[in-house]
């Protein structure tokens, strides 16, 4: 049997890798660059990142043996310790704060999943990413509250939406008294999740227990790549399929509702003629000039994240569930 937290932590790290060195329109790959973030700073990111994915992949293990309970789990001093490591020091470009958020519960859950039944299956999967959520405490917000103001995520948020309210105004990050309202109002994670569920994909991901990353996102991965020889295509078209989903959570930030609309209205247009490879081809890459000519704010980084944690799951899969 495969040691589950180093190999859960490589394989991790591996889809972090791949995910960013796919040409996927509009981010930063191999190849393209974004004026203050390139491909070296997720080399970076994605290296520093080990030591919490193997902690939370050790979690997993404890919590599937009973050696600790969901409650001592501490989701937010995981994320907030992976953030530390990824952003301090050698590397303070904000590269992967959402990749940390998806990937830490995702991590702990299916090394819990795989200590179980030594095979990925998505139903246990989400079983235990329920336990853990469902767990979270106070605490937890605040670690998660500190990492965010340790990246310092970068662009104002469009506040102008009709979906966000004072709720959301007495929890933003810029508010000076954030803290002090999350112990007031004993704001454990997944209320915070469940409150900005309508603001934040990331969030709604959270609140849903996972629902389109587990049931639909990696299966969609999955069908259209079977190897690491042909992962790279499946991860550009899980991407754009995604993006025609839903609105990206990074671009609503940036430049508002309304213009991620329109993204996710061109990545359909990209889908609609999938099955023509040149045509195809063509539409890529008008929709990466267009999302990379006002200064990279219309970069899909929330799709990315997500796309990120459906590359992980097909990795688990391809190494443990060998016949």
């Amino acid at each position: 049997m495969k040691d589950i937290s180093w190999t859960l932590a490589s394989c991790a790290q591996l889809s972090i890798l791949l995910e960013v060195s796919s040409p996927k329109p509009g981010n930063v790959n191999r190849l393209r660059r974004f004026s203050d973030t390139g491909y070296r700073h997720f080399l970076a990111s994605a290296s520093l990142m080990g030591r919490g994915l193997h902690l939370a992949a050790t979690r997993g293990i404890q919590l599937a043996n009973s050696e600790i309970q969901g409650r001592e789990i501490g989701i937010g001093e995981l994320i907030l310790e992976s953030s530390e490591d990824v952003f301090g020091g050698l590397n303070q470009s904000n590269t992967i704060l959402g990749t940390i958020l998806l990937y830490i519960p995702v991590v702990v859950a299916t090394s819990a999943a795989l200590s179980e039944n030594k095979k990925l299956n998505i139903d246990d999967l989400q079983k235990w990413i329920k336990i853990i959520l469902d767990s979270t405490s106070v605490e937890d917000t605040l670690n998660v509250y500190r990492a965010f103001h340790l990246a310092n995520p970068s662009g104002a948020r469009n506040k102008e939406e009709q979906t966000w309210t004072d709720i959301h105004d007495r929890y933003d990050i810029d508010n000076p008294r954030v803290l002090q309202n999350i112990r007031k109002d004993d704001l454990t994670l997944k209320k915070l999740f469940l409150l900005s569920a309508d603001v934040e994909p990331i969030s709604k991901e959270w609140s849903e227990y996972f629902q389109l990353t587990l049931r639909e996102t990696y299966p969609y991965l999955d069908t259209h790549a079977n190897s690491l020889e042909n992962l790279e295509e499946g991860i550009v078209r899980t991407f754009t399929w995604l993006l025609s989903r839903q609105p990206d959570g990074l671009i609503i930030k940036k430049a508002g509702f309304e213009k991620a609309q329109e993204i996710q209205h061109l990545a359909e247009d990209v889908m609609k003629v999938s099955h023509d490879e040149s045509s195809t081809e063509d539409l890529l890459d008008e929709l990466d000039s267009i999302l990379r000519s006002d200064g990279n704010t219309l970069n899909p980084g929330t799709t990315a994240d997500m796309v990120s944690v459906a590359i992980l799951l097909k990795l688990v899969s391809m190494t443990f569930n060998e016949i």
